[in-house]
């Protein structure tokens, strides 16, 4: 066997690499600069626009990146790199600042003094005598519609009346199509149940005060004192 091995390759001489944290090869820290607005780029609205959960270090490369776009369309003579650099340094600025806001925004609790709207009627018994049955008026003759005048000895029947209340409390507040809704979503979704043959009321006996003629107020009896009481009142006494 032969002891030729050819010619083997110097090993390539090591030459020496300055350290990656040496302190003299590190970047001046920038200086703080008040971000306004250059190159047709709000420095501060388009930090804030990018700032969400990302860190501080994702949002300066977004906003390199927006600013290389307005540079790149902007006029030669605006290529001032002293122009670029103040640019630079005002989105700096506005990131720590955009970034710091969002995690105070965090840490923030919800305001627990803050009071819900006041309810209208203190109970669903108030709502339907004081509303509902002059508002829905239609013919009861106890046999294609019915009602009970005692309405409150029907589950079903307070359960659906106490969420057509409820509903309708709600959307009382939205001033535009609030009721519109609750019409359509709720009463005319409600009332046709509680007032078939099959509904709620079916085993009704005959009787002159579950009915009434088109255009007069559905039958009601005063409820048992107390059964409902006012729970706007319950709500001041806390």
């Amino acid at each position: 066997m032969s002891d030729d091995w050819g010619d083997v390759p110097a090993e390539p001489e090591l030459t020496d690499v300055p350290a990656d944290d040496d302190p003299d090869e590190r970047p001046a820290p920038r200086e703080e600069r008040e971000p306004g607005r250059l190159l047709g780029v709000d420095v501060d609205e388009l930090v804030r626009s990018l700032v969400g959960p990302a860190i501080r270090q994702v949002v300066q490369k977004a906003v390199t990146k927006e600013v290389k776009a307005a540079v790149e369309g902007a006029v030669a003579d605006a290529l001032d790199p002293t122009v670029i650099e103040e640019l630079e340094a005002q989105a700096a600025t506005a990131a720590t600042r955009a970034v710091s806001d969002e995690l105070d925004a965090l840490d923030e609790e919800p305001e627990d003094d803050e009071e819900a709207p006041a309810l209208y009627f203190g109970s669903v018994d108030e709502f339907l005598r004081e509303y509902l049955r002059g508002a829905y008026r239609r013919r009861i003759d106890g046999r294609h519609r019915m009602w009970a005048a005692r309405w409150w000895e029907y589950d079903e029947a307070v359960i659906r009346l106490e969420a057509l209340w409820r509903a309708w409390e709600e959307l009382r507040m939205d001033p535009s199509t609030g009721m519109s809704i609750w019409w359509r979503d709720h009463a005319d979704h409600h009332m046709p149940i509680l007032m078939s043959p099959d509904g709620p009321f079916a085993q009704l006996t005959d009787g002159d005060e579950n009915k009434c003629r088109q255009g007069d107020p559905l039958p009601y009896a005063e409820p048992p004192n107390g059964l409902f009481p006012d729970v706007r009142e319950a709500s001041n006494d806390q």
